[in-house]
């Protein structure tokens, strides 16, 4: 099989046009082999999304083991084994993250693409296991950082749920019974997880959700793990029993997504056209809700409170993937207002500094710099790439510290040029905690060409922020200050946009030579990266390769 077999698997699911040859049969990988695939999915991205019940796919493999071909199976059974052969190139991609198993270096590649070949999507019906399989899809497409493919197939995934009725409770034929069967579980875990890769993929990529809040009426799914569930059974209990629970953290990353809804529909909505007063008890009021989500969380989640002695991975890495939400979502709430007046100044021209609470912009600014910090150090402890991909969401991080980094990195520029955030902020240490991110960037960059990118830019950012200082001569002076000799300076009027207008300079890998700074001033914001002025859709040119 020679690479352009693959070309078209750049193009997320438009991949096999009809007058294609198939690919040649690859069989599944045997189980004793595929375990070590298996295990990679349902200890990294089950535990996050628990849309695939474990015991059952294993006795689905090895029932699969024993037919010599995949065309010797009935139409329900092709659905499982391309399943099958999805879950093994998530796992076989797993693997080969850290770069130490050549082996399986391009067997994703090949096991996707014959998944792809023995269910395209134009021939395959309207079902449960349609659902799942565009799930696993999407999950594929994610871990190589084919995000904007994995948009599209969610897509799909969302018109499909819809059309048979995921996102309407199922009425259980017995209402009398305390439970319900485990078709009507997996219904329900299969529409929640659709709901919170909607919300993470919009919180990525800068766009709005596919699922409002008030399109869809389905009850949670139980708090009860994958293993603690009989999915032969006939009926679901809703148990009351208080103890820690694995299946707690789907439930409140839910929550969690409703929030980010939230987030997205009233800081970042399309028609958000300036910045304005009542701005600022918006935000109080998204960051109260945080807050009080992180305070409810189960004792086992608490990411913010000791753990001492805990040998369960399982909690550990649920806490991981919380903390790494929780830091991201709350410096987006604050991002607005980072350098504010320097970077964004005033989108409103009939607005004045006495009109704003000027010392609570910048205690948001404060909040904005300090969730940026906490997202890098809870990087400090990573000893190796292994533990880095399998004790953290690594597809999703590469989003959240390039937004941490560029926070850090344009803060230690300013930290040095302003009075208020060299008083609060040590440069060094602003700049260190940004190298962390750097470092995991330049750790994922062999094998994600998301993180390489991702590397090269923020190295551009940060030569940026060397020839800034040099320009500024490294004198601190007050916000009101700075604010007043960016009013004067030349051009200024010429440049003012709003703080979610994108720049529309094009995407260069030397920042610097868009930034010119007459007698040591702070350039207007039409001048910088993209990346600097607006918190969210710029991501999305490095989430999508054709190559």
């Amino acid at each position: 099989m020679t690479q352009n077999d693959f070309e078209s698997y750049d193009q997320g699911e438009s991949l096999l046009p009809s007058n294609r040859p198939s690919c040649p049969i690859i069989l599944l990988p045997v189980f004793e082999e595929a375990k070590h695939y298996i295990n990679a999915f349902f200890t990294t991205i089950h535990i996050a999304y628990p849309f695939i019940p474990e015991s059952p796919f294993i006795q689905n493999y090895k029932a699969l083991e024993s037919h010599d071909t995949p065309q010797a199976q009935s139409c329900k059974s092709i659905f499982e084994t391309a399943l099958s052969y999805t879950i093994c190139a998530i796992g076989a991609y797993y693997k080969a993250l850290p770069g130490k198993d050549e082996t399986v270096g391009m067997l994703h590649e090949k096991l996707y693409s014959y998944a792809l070949t023995l269910a395209p999507t134009s021939n395959m019906e309207r079902s449960l296991g349609h659902v799942v399989l565009l799930l696993a899809r999407c999950f594929y497409l994610l871990v190589v950082c084919k995000t904007e493919s994995c948009w599209t197939v969610l897509g799909q995934a969302v018109r499909v749920a819809q059309s048979i009725g995921l996102h309407m409770k199922n009425e259980e034929v017995d209402h009398i019974k305390p439970g319900h069967s485990p078709e009507t579980e997996k219904r329900r875990r299969v529409w929640y997880s659709i709901y919170v890769l909607d919300r993470l993929l919009s919180l990525q990529l800068g766009r709005p959700p596919a699922i409002h809040d008030d399109d869809f009426n389905v009850p949670l799914p139980t708090r009860a793990s994958d293993t603690e569930i009989d999915w032969a059974g006939e009926l679901i209990e809703e148990g009351d029993n208080s103890d820690a629970s694995s299946g707690d953290y789907f439930l409140e990353v839910i929550a969690f997504s409703g929030i980010v809804g939230r987030v997205l529909r009233s800081l970042y909505r399309p028609r958000r056209s300036h910045f304005a007063s009542e701005d600022l008890l918006t935000t109080k009021d998204l960051d109260r809700q945080l807050v009080e989500w992180k305070l409810a969380l189960p004792r086992a989640l608490r990411f913010d409170l000791g753990h001492t002695f805990e040998q369960l991975q399982t909690f550990k890495r649920q806490r991981n993937m919380l903390a790494i939400k929780y830091h991201h979502l709350r410096a987006l709430i604050y991002r607005p207002y980072l350098c504010h007046p320097l970077l964004m100044h005033l989108a409103d021209p009939t607005a004045t500094i006495s009109q704003l609470d000027w010392p609570l912009i910048r205690s948001y600014e404060k909040a904005c710099i300090s969730e940026a910090r906490e997202t890098a150090r809870l990087l400090h402890g990573i000893s190796s790439k292994e533990e880095l991909v399998h004790g953290f969401p690594w597809w999703q991080m590469i989003s959240c510290l390039v937004c941490a980094s560029s926070i850090l990195l344009v803060s230690s520029m300013f930290a040095e040029a302003t009075l208020e955030l060299s008083s609060e902020f040590d440069t060094a240490g602003l700049s260190d905690d940004a190298e962390t991110c750097l470092k995991v960037f330049d750790a994922l960059s062999i094998k994600s060409p998301g993180a390489r990118i991702a590397r090269d830019m923020m190295k551009a950012l940060k030569d940026c922020g060397v020839r800034f200082k040099d320009a500024s001569n490294g004198t601190p002076r007050s916000i009101q200050e700075a604010e007043k000799s960016f009013d004067n300076s030349p051009g200024f009027q010429s440049h003012i946009s709003h703080p979610n207008t994108v720049s529309t300079l094009p995407y260069t890998s030397d920042y610097g030579q868009h930034l010119p700074m007459p007698g040591g001033l702070v350039p207007t914001n039409c001048y910088w990266p993209a990346e600097i002025v607006d918190s969210m859709t710029w991501s999305a040119q490095f989430f999508d390769f054709g190559h």
